[in-house]
């Protein structure tokens, strides 16, 4: 590149005319011109202030190949993400190795017992590879649904059989009513954290909202009434459910988790409802 080449792209480069520079040096514009079509050499005074104009040093204004002044290299910038896809590709790997061995060595128990230890890592794994938001969140519900469809499928209880605490003696078992309380307490805290973690949510009070918050807690109350009609096909004539004790077990344990999940949703979505419309009764 030719020293008017260079000076050429350096007044382009910096918005200005000829003229403009011209003005600038105090020489005429014709100058200007000769000098970027490399027909007459600027002084040496009109090359320092070429070069101090430019922000270039005046070796590689006229010399160096590059016209630019070099710029220093920024560092690199820790990527924030690195560290919470590593911890998802470990918790993935561990979790479908951990399936893989169970069903290999258990069959179908093996199976069904690694699908309620194991699917928390699985889950949480990809939850981390995806970086999504509110991680702790979900990864919190990833953790205590395959739980509790389990212990439900595993005992036969779920929180309702802390409604009977007034009426519970020792016969009956005071395990079974602490293993109760703590799904309930369990399930109490995910549904306020969930609340609380979308508190700043608010939704317009349309019908289409009302009506899938009306839905939600439809579905939250009636959730065992529908599996009872689910199940009703396969009674016999004395009301014994005649299906494996596996599938009758897992049902359950379905019904009880959904509950939970579903009951959060309701709350959640009611909570945004309502501060909705108070934003629009202010307004």
């Amino acid at each position: 590149m030719t020293l008017g080449e260079k000076i050429s792209r350096l007044r382009k480069a910096g918005g200005l005319s000829q003229g403009e520079l011209a003005d600038t040096l105090g020489v005429s514009r014709q100058s200007v011109s000769k000098w970027e079509t490399d027909g007459a050499v600027p002084d040496l005074d009109k090359l320092v202030a070429l070069s101090r104009l430019f922000g270039v040093t005046l070796d590689q204004l006229v010399c160096g190949d590059g016209a630019e002044p070099a710029k220093a290299e920024e560092p690199a910038k820790p990527d924030p993400g690195r560290g919470r896809r590593t911890v998802g590709g470990v918790l993935l790997g561990v979790g479908l190795l951990g399936l893989t061995l169970l069903t290999l060595l258990g069959g179908l128990d093996g199976l069904v017992l690694s699908l309620m230890f194991l699917l928390p890592f699985v889950l949480c794994g990809t939850l981390c590879l995806k970086n999504v938001r509110r991680l702790g969140l979900w990864c919190a519900w990833a953790v205590y649904l395959p739980q509790q469809v389990y212990w439900t499928m595993a005992t036969g209880i779920t929180w309702k059989l802390t409604l009977s605490t007034p009426h519970f003696t020792s016969e009956m078992n005071y395990m079974r009513l602490f293993i109760g309380w703590v799904m309930l307490a369990a399930m109490a805290a995910l549904t306020a954290a969930t609340a609380r973690s979308f508190s700043g949510l608010r939704k317009r009070p349309s019908p289409g909202a009302v009506g899938l918050a009306g839905v939600l807690w439809a579905a939250a109350l009636l959730i065992w009434r529908l599996r009872s009609l689910l199940l009703l096909p396969f009674a016999d004539e004395n009301g014994i459910i005649r299906l494996p004790g596996l599938v009758t077990g897992l049902l359950q344990g379905a019904c009880a988790a959904g509950q939970t999940a579903i009951l959060a949703g309701a709350v959640t979505l009611t909570l945004a409802l309502v501060r909705g419309g108070r934003k629009q009764t202010f307004r």
